[in-house]
């Protein structure tokens, strides 16, 4: 599926959800927050969203991520749960993101086998090793110094990336850093899909602008 979107638009921008850019309630209010923060992605282009939360309570979270997938059908675009297995396959998600102390992918494709699946990977030697029959992603970085989420593992930087596509048969999306300043080193590395959290979310008033400025800039690289 994400091959066939990738050559039909060219480049992909995945926005993930970060606890620091969520509300901690779960009230009317809030969830239309979480809806509006998906219609401004949708406007910007946006084709992939993850639902991310690890500090918000589970009825929270439950609530949250309905509402964000329900918003993402109605934009056609594809959504993701963070972690949370249950969670994606109670309100039917299309997919959901582990990363490497997470419930392992094959295990998932035996129990959920109609749930997308995204592998976390942040060094070669974790690309080498990945499960690659089970998912149907994985993501590299983080590629860029970040602070949003604290990782035991250092900035892979641009080249680690280009070696990262050129080893993986699914596609890679690129995590860590991204904004619309660096994502021509990225798309250069050969990469087509890019994920952000903190440039796409710090400022809502502004979420859907720098989602077109980078994919602008992601497909001016390209073409």
């Amino acid at each position: 599926m994400l091959k066939d979107i990738i050559e039909k638009e060219g480049f992909l921008l995945y926005v993930v959800t970060d606890d620091k850019f969520l509300p901690s309630g779960c009230g009317r209010k809030d969830i239309s927050y979480v809806r509006d923060i998906v219609r401004r992605c949708a406007d910007g282009g946006v084709k992939i969203f993850q639902y991310r939360a690890k500090t918000i309570e589970p009825v929270f979270q439950l609530k949250q991520a309905l509402a964000a997938k329900e918003e993402c059908e109605k934009n056609d675009i594809i959504f993701f749960v963070n972690d949370r297995v249950d969670l994606a396959y109670i309100i039917g998600a299309k997919g959901v993101h582990v990363g490497q102390e997470d419930i392992p992918p094959q295990i998932i494709k035996e129990r959920f086998n109609n749930l997308m699946i995204g592998f976390s990977t942040h060094n070669i030697y974790q690309v080498r090793s990945a499960p690659f029959s089970f998912v149907d992603y994985i993501s590299f970085g983080p590629v860029f110094r970040t602070e949003t989420k604290k990782s035991k593992y250092p900035p892979t930087d641009v080249n680690n990336l280009r070696k990262a596509v050129k080893l993986s048969p699914v596609p890679v999306v690129a995590i860590g850093g991204i904004n619309s300043d660096n994502i021509v080193y990225v798309v250069k590395a050969g990469c087509k899909i890019a994920a952000s959290i903190s440039y796409i979310l710090e400022n809502p008033k502004e979420i859907t602008s720098r989602c077109r400025e980078i994919i602008k800039k992601a497909k001016q690289t390209l073409s």
